[in-house]
């Protein structure tokens, strides 16, 4: 267990600088600006952390109106054998409830078929889509190679399979599940998604879940910061003089800052910058992909009993169509993390981002409950309680992660993480150039942030081994 006064310094604890330190505002207090802010706090700097918002997160939200702690943003630690999370929770005591990759079960009509079964059986489908996908890969590199910008979605490379009047019915649910899972993890509908990237990495692997949610790390990240919340700042006004944070309430004044917002404010312009960021920086985040129907929807559900099998982590339903891909195909047992009768749903692509636009929290629920029906009779009990969650519409997020959007390049995530004049420095996830939209991917764009103004201010080596995660 750590102690509660452990410094994160990133010196020898005791040591001072010889030099006169900049102020450091930090923007945004989710997993990205509290790392950056913490580090660089106890290294000595002055900071200040500013949040629109009245709670701290971000993206992470840790809510309990269900009774009991519910994770409505990340809610996993993807690769959790080989990740700083990991140890982070292992410091503070957290314990981890692992997600198994074992053998998975489709639900129809009360009865379950092994996935795997169900993929043998539909092997042509299978077979055909990883033609064409290879065939769109291979097309779209050598486009590339020849000095071309193909721009090739996962939709343009499986669109003569969808529908096909050739597919048995099965071939074509299995194919609609396949779209969906990579619409699901990858955060996006399958016309945004370029081909090159379409295979959901952190699908597969080691995956954790902090059980008592993700607020016990961003509290502890908050620990003696001097954070600002409701303060949605507007403007950021940079010069030789320094840099200004204009929010509705006020001027808050220092020498550099740390812009962690998430991408979705910075392309809609909902920051200003005064002057407006370098050309090429602007493009490369107008590119990446970040909202638009771009957003994982999560409906937790809490029913005064249990009606689904207790020895299983994921429960899956085949969409009933290519049309119907999205309507909560994939359930986590939640029972199994909060020991209380609860299941997570997950809706994605222009599905989830028409329900979160468009459609009540009870329309919702009810096609959770659809889905739910089919896959375990009528008579299965409503819920007590529920929560869908609503990152498109969130005005302070504005979409769920970044993702590999079609005409973006791993080079634009580079170039929006490159500091402006020593005086501006970015992070968060989609600054990660492989693990973007995970937590973790957020934790270390943080703590490169603060390496960088270290470095470039405070003169002295740096020594990396006072963070939780060391």
């Amino acid at each position: 267990m750590q102690d509660a006064k452990q410094k994160w310094s990133l010196h020898e604890v005791d040591q001072t600088s010889k030099r006169a330190l900049p102020r450091v505002l930090v923007i945004g207090a989710g997993m990205a600006g509290l790392v950056a802010a913490r580090l660089l706090h106890d290294s000595g700097f002055s900071v200040t952390v500013l949040e629109a918002r009245d709670r701290l997160g971000g993206r992470l939200w840790t809510d309990d109106s269900l009774g009991i702690p519910c994770d409505l943003g990340g809610s996993w630690i993807h690769g959790a054998d080989d990740n700083p999370l990991t140890d982070w929770c292992a410091t503070l005591g957290i314990q981890l409830a692992y997600t198994p990759e074992d053998d998975r079960f489709v639900y129809e009509n009360g009865q379950a078929q092994e996935r795997a079964q169900l993929e043998a059986t539909a092997w042509r489908g299978f077979a055909e889509a990883e033609q064409a996908i290879n065939t769109a890969i291979e097309r779209a590199k050598a486009g590339k190679a020849q000095g071309q910008d193909p721009q090739i979605s996962l939709e343009d490379a499986l669109q003569p399979l969808l529908n096909s009047a050739d597919l048995p019915e099965l071939d074509q649910r299995m194919l609609a599940a396949l779209i969906s899972v990579s619409e699901g993890v990858q955060g996006a509908p399958a016309d945004a998604l370029d081909v090159e990237e379409w295979f959901p990495k952190e699908a597969y692997g080691v995956n954790a879940i902090p059980v008592g949610g993700y607020r016990q790390l961003i509290d502890d990240a908050a620990t003696g910061l001097a954070i600002r919340l409701n303060q949605p700042v507007q403007r950021i006004v940079y010069s030789p003089m320094g840099v200004q944070a204009v929010t509705p309430q006020a001027t808050f004044t220092a020498d550099v800052a740390v812009i962690t917002v998430p991408l979705g404010i910075l392309k809609t312009g909902k920051l200003q910058f005064e002057p407006p960021l370098p050309t090429v920086k602007q493009a490369a985040i107008d590119r990446i992909g970040f909202g638009g129907d771009g957003v994982l929807g999560k409906l937790i559900m809490r029913f005064p009993a249990q009606f689904w099998p207790d020895d299983e982590a994921w429960l899956l339903s085949l969409p009933l169509s290519i049309e119907e891909r999205g309507f909560f195909s994939s359930w986590f047992n939640l029972a199994k993390v909060v020991k209380a009768p609860f299941l997570m749903g997950f809706t994605n692509g222009h599905t989830a981002a028409n329900f979160d636009r468009n459609m009540s929290d009870e329309a919702v629920c009810a096609e959770g409950m659809r889905v739910l029906r089919r896959m375990f009779g009528d008579n299965i009990p409503a819920p007590e309680k529920f929560i869908f969650t609503r990152w498109l519409s969130d005005p302070w997020a504005l979409g769920s992660y970044s993702y590999p959007a079609v005409g973006s390049s791993l080079d634009d995530r580079r170039r929006y993480a490159e500091p402006v004049n020593n005086q501006l420095y970015f992070a968060g996830e989609a600054t990660d150039l492989t693990q973007y939209g995970t937590v973790h991917a957020a934790l270390r764009s943080g703590e490169a942030a603060a390496l960088q103004i270290y470095q470039t201010y405070y003169g002295a080596p740096v020594r990396q081994g006072y963070a939780p995660w060391k």
